[in-house]
């Protein structure tokens, strides 16, 4: 009776201590649901990070770029491009990836990090000043972009285009085309009437000149041919006899052809003077008057 009596109490006892513990359980497993908020937080909180690691990047290559550091900062930009969220963001990124690497000297990687950012902004403008080159490039590649996407041609070529001053008529304000008169065409040079007059006196005397110069050449000639022959006669040898009248006759000569230059000359003179027509010739006074 003893023995039965322990084991009945021992069984009241486990069973008390059972039921004692089953509330604390429960209890101690009810607030595991709240640990979600905090993870909420967490997550929230990554957003504003990530907006500020693209702008620190984007600002660095910037820096690094104004420093002329362009390889660190091409690595800069292609962290920055990795980072970009929305056209605002990866348009600028690619537009300074072009101008650097127009710096490095990559014209290829240049052209096709502009006509990246143009095709996602194609009225984008560049956002640093650069060679007249590297402008000139951009401008190609936008005028490029926009065909493709069918807009209408903008930008520095267009604009400088559309208002060239070859393409359009010079009118005073007020002025059309119908209105204005066609200005007579004046020659380069018209030569006044003291420059004709000039010029006709210096004609004859530039015969006359010729002729005067000729003239005294033939003068000269033919006295050192009298001196050849007078010195052939009192030679003592044939030889020189022979040599000094060839002498004489070669100056004979040239002094005869000097003679006819001065001739031709005179009358070279006298022409352009007397006749009619001629440059030196005195014009003709008219009266005015009709005949009797």
């Amino acid at each position: 009776m003893k023995a039965s009596s322990l084991r009945t109490g021992r069984a009241r006892v486990l069973a008390l201590c059972l039921s004692a513990c089953l509330p604390a359980q429960a209890l101690a497993a009810a607030p595991a649901p709240a640990r979600k908020s905090p993870a909420r937080k967490t997550s929230k909180s990554k957003a504003p990070a990530a907006q500020e690691d693209f702008q620190s990047v984007f600002s660095a290559a910037v820096r690094f770029y104004e420093s002329f550091e362009y390889e660190r900062a091409l690595a800069q930009l292609t962290r920055a491009k990795a980072l970009a969220k929305g056209v605002e963001q990866e348009v600028p990124v690619a537009l300074y990836q072009g101008v650097v690497r127009a710096e490095l000297g990559q014209r290829e990687e240049s052209l096709a990090a502009f006509r990246t950012g143009l095709y996602l902004k194609p009225d984008a403008t560049l956002p640093v000043k650069v060679s007249p080159k590297v402008e000139r490039d951009f401008e190609e590649v936008r005028q490029a972009v926009q065909a493709d996407l069918g807009i209408p041609a903008t930008g520095t070529q267009a604009t400088a285009a559309a208002t060239s001053p070859a393409d359009r008529p010079l009118q005073s304000p007020g002025l059309t085309t119908a209105n204005v008169e066609p200005q007579p065409q004046t020659p380069a040079y018209v030569p006044s009437a003291s420059t004709a007059k000039t010029s006709a006196r210096v004609l004859p005397l530039v015969f006359l000149g010729a002729g005067a110069v000729a003239g005294g050449a033939a003068s000269f000639f033919g006295l050192q041919s009298s001196t050849s022959v007078r010195s052939a006669l009192n030679a003592e040898y044939y030889d020189q006899r022979v040599a000094r009248l060839k002498s004489a006759e070669d100056q004979a000569f040239i002094a005869n052809l000097l003679f006819g230059t001065a001739s031709a000359a005179a009358l070279g003179a006298l022409a352009t003077f007397l006749i009619p027509g001629s440059a030196g010739a005195p014009a003709t006074v008219s009266t005015g008057g009709g005949s009797p």
